[in-house]
């Protein structure tokens, strides 16, 4: 991977890592590379299998053009670049796909599919037999027990309901910190009982 991407044209050796932002940008299109075509990183996280970047991007002096002007910082976050927000489900790294994003509201969307099994997201069955739904609080990351039901439609449309709204409630909190972009597809985004 290193050799056949990282070798496109990418001149590293003018790469300033004295410089804060020069070595974020670095790491950032390198590990965007790593998660697409690495394939022991896949192994370990599935969901990045089928991901690509754009032919633009495998070249650095032109992922780092767009990141200079769509990186920004809010105080006592990280940033992700993020793929899947603007367009659900999207599997392509581009200019037109992706946006940074505070690590906290990226982590809204962890879907943890490996630990669910057949069941939709949020929906997770009780000793009892009846099913109950949880929610990931991000400030203080404990799951949150939204009720329990005679059945998965219920449960899954509870989380439904409560997931959307603290999506949106979350937008609000960073309306005047994240491009109006993110906000908007923030509040558009619905969660599907196939997600």
């Amino acid at each position: 991977m290193e050799q056949k991407l990282i070798g496109k044209n990418s001149r590293l050796n003018e790469v300033n890592y004295d410089d804060r932002l020069e070595k974020k940008a670095y790491h950032t299109w390198y590990n965007m590379l790593t998660r697409c075509y690495n394939e022991k990183w896949q192994e370990k996280y599935p969901t990045y299998k089928g991901c690509i970047v754009c032919e633009e991007w495998h070249n650095y002096q032109v992922f780092s053009k767009w990141f200079y002007k769509n990186y920004y910082e809010i105080e006592g976050h990280r940033m992700d670049l993020d793929k899947d927000i603007l367009i659900k489900g999207n599997k392509i790294y581009s200019p037109e796909t992706s946006i940074f994003v505070p690590h906290c509201i990226n982590a809204l969307f962890i879907k943890k599919d490996a630990n669910r099994g057949q069941l939709p997201i949020g929906v997770n069955v009780a000793p009892s037999g009846k099913y109950y739904s949880l929610c990931s609080n991000i400030h203080n990351k404990k799951p949150i027990r939204i009720g329990l039901y005679d059945n998965i439609e219920e449960a899954f449309y509870a989380y439904k309901h409560y997931k959307e709204n603290l999506i949106k409630q979350i937008a609000d909190e960073y309306k005047d910190e994240i491009p109006k972009r993110l906000y908007d597809a923030l509040y558009k985004y619905e969660v599907e009982i196939t997600d």
